[in-house]
């Protein structure tokens, strides 16, 4: 797993947070509070691929005002409308008492493992490039479609799906292959904002059906 945490044998908690992004004045980065939980809930997805769970139960956190909450609520569901099933249902709590000058969301899933993951006998790619900030908006065509990653786990055709996080690809790799060395034509340093590139290990037996599943920018990895 990467930043999952297995609360039994079959349950699985994942979260991830968004400060400074959004519809208020003094945010570092002015998008929808609906865009802003659409990534979150893309995070917090991919973090439960990564340990072989589905989600059951999402609880979000919001600091930005009552009125965002609907916003918010509608990033989530698109995010699930994108991979075609329905979302869980939405909880969580508004921070209501002090209006902030800067938005903020915190989202948690609840999941339930579903299938196997495995790092053996597999060819590593990533799909999309590193983004952060405008990046993400001005770049999207190079983002990693989650639909499409969301095929390749149904389809077995991927047996890890790590995302990558705002440490960039080499410290990815270098939790998935400690010790090891590799080689990637991306530029590993850059953070990857709201895992906008995604780390894939795919059956030599499914290569084929990858490329085809596969619309966005993709890059071999070579481990040894």
């Amino acid at each position: 797993m990467r930043n999952a945490i297995k609360i039994d044998e079959a349950t699985v908690v994942t979260v991830d947070n968004s400060g400074c992004i959004g519809e208020k004045e003094l945010d570092a980065v002015h998008v929808s509070n609906e865009l802003t939980a659409y990534f979150s809930a893309r995070v917090a997805l991919l973090e439960q691929w990564c340990a072989g769970a589905e989600p059951t139960n999402i609880f979000l956190s919001n600091f930005s005002g009552d009125a965002a909450w609907k916003g918010y609520e509608k990033g989530i569901q698109d995010a699930f409308t994108e991979i075609g099933i329905p979302a869980p249902e939405i909880n969580g709590s508004t921070e209501s008492n002090f209006q902030s000058l800067q938005s903020g969301i915190s989202l948690m899933m609840v999941g339930k493992v579903q299938y196997e993951i495995s790092r053996e006998d597999l060819q590593w790619f990533v799909v999309g490039k590193p983004l952060v900030g405008e990046e993400v908006i001005q770049e999207s065509q190079h983002v990693a479609k989650l639909a499409e990653l969301y095929n390749l786990v149904q389809f077995k055709i991927a047996k890890q799906i790590w995302p990558v996080g705002s440490r960039g690809i080499r410290y990815e790799l270098e939790r998935l292959f400690p010790g090891r060395k590799f080689e990637c034509p991306l530029n590993v340093e850059k953070t990857s904002g709201p895992a906008t590139a995604v780390i894939v290990g795919v059956a030599t037996e499914k290569l084929e059906e990858f490329k085809k599943q596969i619309t966005t920018i993709y890059e071999s990895i070579r481990i040894y």
